[in-house]
């Protein structure tokens, strides 16, 4: 606790706060209008939470920064904790740079790059988009209908005759310089407007060009620019969450706990949502509206800022990170709060998000969604290989915490079981397996590779052997669902149904291809030391 004395001496005026321990660590950074008056509400408070109990505590000094305004006090707080890092302050531990699409337009023949830097060079940047995937389906379209040079300048400087690309169609080759400038220029435009968010005039002004085409009896370029026209709007379709404003926006929905934040960015170009990024940073010591307005600075500090933010936690200081942000922008920024009429709808969009279920540790989902006995903490893959029945083995592959153990594969080469009889070869590699005493411990859970009658040959073994571990199949289904990875369980007729993109049907491929990928290779070895006799 904070001595009478020193408290007594601290000064009444603006500036930052740093609260420290007895070993002069720093454990708080804050600022305040009077500092005095701020640091009395830590340490008057009868009903303290939890967390800021916990911080009163462990408080032994308090050194104080005063300056000339509070908007002074706000950015010092915050480069504070940026330099320090101090245990209970909010500290935004993401600082990646984000990849943005950068089309160069002021070269004589543009080009689009994807780009995690941002340069004040005259390029136009797009995004940032959180992750990879996100660009994904743009730049499909991007490659399919609006063929710019990808080329870094390095490369296009030096090149004298079209690359590959061109002979896909997928660049004019301006290498060449044998292009149409006012056409590649035209085209350009084009592409900066779709990628600015502005589809419906792009739109209108393709059908413009669509009936051009067709009555100067141009029909080729006409279905060009038709499949240039679906495409766009298709994309603009899928946009199904947007509002008329048009604007590029934030919307920020946070909510605290005993030592973490959770923070949801809703982000819109144009008025349409591209992004959802979420955080959980650590926070032990202060309010929601305290720690806003600071992990919002640390956010923009390194990323471009929009039109407008809307944050579902309002705070006096949010006024001047408003002004802070409008003078790194060099224009017009608005921070609105839950007061403003047209954000209710996108709050609510916002906090939705950040209340929905959180994603469900791997292990626990394994178990919850295989409905196995306990936490697979070791999983072994099952699988045969043979070359039109020559040389039939069971490989086992091995991994521990889903990673992948390659110190405890092996190889069972097929003794007795008929080379052409899957199920024999399965059940005789399983025996094998678990009577050797060799190798242990037993499998949390078995994955084999085949259909019913594979599973039910290795529950047979299990049961026999008096083992007690789960096991399940995975197989290609027939008729017509033959091209599709189906899970099989034991005494269960049907498969398990399982979305694609779940991330049990993922973990699960992920292991059967390594066992496929150790088969192949260990008949390539024996094969090969055949060979060589």
């Amino acid at each position: 606790m904070i001595s009478e004395k020193r408290f007594n001496a601290l000064p009444e005026g603006s500036g930052v706060y740093i609260f420290r321990d007895k070993e002069g660590d720093i454990l708080y950074i804050g600022k305040a209008k009077n500092i005095k008056e701020r640091v009395r509400s830590y340490m008057a408070e009868t009903k303290r939470d939890v967390k800021t109990q916990r911080l009163v505590d462990k408080t032994e000094e308090v050194e104080t920064f005063l300056t000339k305004n509070e908007k002074e006090a706000f950015l010092l707080e915050n480069n504070l904790i940026k330099e320090n890092r101090p245990r209970y302050n909010i500290n935004l531990k993401d600082d990646k740079s984000y990849i943005s699409l950068k089309l160069t337009v002021n070269d004589r023949y543009p080009a689009l790059y994807l780009t995690r830097e941002i340069k004040d060079d005259g390029a136009l940047y797009f995004g940032p988009y959180p992750h990879s995937r996100d660009v994904k389906d743009v730049l499909k379209l991007i490659q399919d209908h609006y063929p710019v040079r990808r080329c870094k300048d390095s490369v296009f400087k030096k090149r004298k005759r079209p690359c590959i690309l061109s002979q896909l169609g997928k660049c004019f080759a301006p290498c060449t310089e044998n292009i149409d400038d006012a056409g590649y220029r035209n085209m350009v435009s084009e592409l900066e407007d779709f990628l600015s968010g502005k589809g419906e005039r792009l739109l209108r002004e393709l059908e413009k060009r669509i009936a051009r085409s067709i009555a100067s009896w141009k029909f080729e370029e006409a279905q060009v620019l038709k499949e240039r026209y679906l495409a766009v709007k298709g994309m603009t379709e899928r946009q199904s969450v947007h509002e008329h404003f048009g604007k590029d926006r934030d919307v920020w929905a946070f909510s605290g706990g005993d030592r973490n934040i959770h923070i949801v960015l809703l982000s819109f170009k144009k008025g349409v949502l591209i992004a959802k990024k979420a955080f959980r940073e650590p926070c032990v010591a202060a309010a929601l509206h305290e720690v806003s307005a600071s992990f919002l600075f640390q956010y923009y500090s390194s990323r471009p800022v929009p039109e407008e933010i809307i944050v579902s936690e309002e705070a006096g200081d949010l006024k001047l990170l408003e002004a802070y942000l409008r003078d790194k922008k060099n224009s017009p920024v608005r921070i609105y709060g839950q007061h403003k009429e047209s954000a209710g709808a996108l709050l609510k969009l916002a906090l939705e998000n950040l209340h929905e279920a959180e994603p469900v540790p791997k292990e626990e989902a394994f178990k919850n969604t295989l409905h196995l006995k306990k936490i697979p903490e070791r999983i072994e893959v099952y699988d045969i290989s043979h070359g039109h029945g020559k040389h039939p083995a069971g490989v086992m592959v091995v991994f521990e915490k889903f990673r992948a153990a390659k110190r405890s594969y092996r190889v069972f080469h097929i003794r007795d079981a008929p080379s052409m009889d899957d199920v024999a070869m399965i059940g005789e590699t399983l025996r094998r397996r678990l009577t050797d005493p060799g190798i242990a411990p037993l499998p949390d859970l078995c994955i084999i590779d085949g259909g019913k009658g594979q599973l039910s040959a290795a529950v047979k073994i299990f049961k026999t052997l008096n083992v007690n571990s789960d096991v399940i199949g995975v197989a290609k289904g027939q008729r017509r669902k033959r091209m599709e990875d189906l899970i099989y369980m034991p005494f269960r007729k049907n498969p398990l149904s399982l979305s694609k993109s779940s991330i049990v049907f993922k973990e699960i491929l992920r292991m059967r291809d390594e066992a496929h990928r150790f088969a192949v290779a260990s008949h390539r070895r024996w094969k090969k030391r055949e060979d060589l006799l």
